[in-house]
C-alpha cells in the first residue's frame, strides 16, 4: 500500500468586507489537452464537484441532463459533465476524471467547489486552529 498524505494551508481572502480563511486547495483541471490551475474550496456541504460555468464553457466541457438544484439562495439550472483533477505534485499525487455538475448560475456559483464525492477518496481533515486542511489517502 502507497500512502498519500497532503496538506494545505487555508487560504486568506476578504469576504463581506473582513477577511476569513477557508480551506482551499490548488488543483490543476484538465480536458482534452486545456488545463489551467485553480484553488478549490473543500466544502463538506457541498453533495458534488462544481465546477462554474465561465470554465466549463473554456473547457468546451459536454453538458448533458440538465436539471435543477436548489440552495440556500434558490433554485437554479444545472447540468451533468466530467473533468480531470489534479491534486499534489510528484509521487503524491491524486489525478483522476471526475463527474462534475455545472450551475447555470453565476455569482456564489463562481469557484470550483469539491463537495462529498470528492472526500470519498480521502480522509480529509480540518484543523481550524491551525488553518490547515490535511488529506490522506491509502492506494
Amino acid at each position: 500500500m502507497i500512502f498519500l498524505s497532503l496538506s494545505f494551508r487555508y487560504r486568506k481572502e476578504k469576504f463581506k468586507n473582513k477577511t476569513s480563511y477557508f480551506p482551499k486547495i490548488p488543483v490543476l483541471l484538465y480536458n482534452e489537452g486545456i488545463s489551467i490551475e485553480t484553488p478549490a474550496l473543500l466544502d463538506s456541504g457541498a453533495t458534488d464537484l462544481f465546477i462554474p460555468k465561465e470554465i466549463a464553457e473554456e473547457f468546451e466541457l459536454n453538458l448533458r441532463n440538465p436539471d435543477t438544484a436548489e440552495s440556500w439562495t434558490g433554485k437554479f439550472k444545472v447540468w451533468e459533465s466530467r473533468i480531470g483533477i489534479v491534486v499534489g505534485k510528484g509521487s503524491q499525487t491524486f489525478r483522476k476524471v471526475l463527474p462534475c455538475i455545472v450551475p447555470d448560475k453565476k455569482g456564489e456559483h463562481d469557484q470550483v467547489v469539491l463537495g462529498r464525492s470528492f472526500f470519498r477518496f480521502f480522509e480529509i481533515t480540518f484543523n481550524e486552529d491551525k488553518k490547515i486542511t490535511k488529506l490522506k489517502r491509502l492506494v
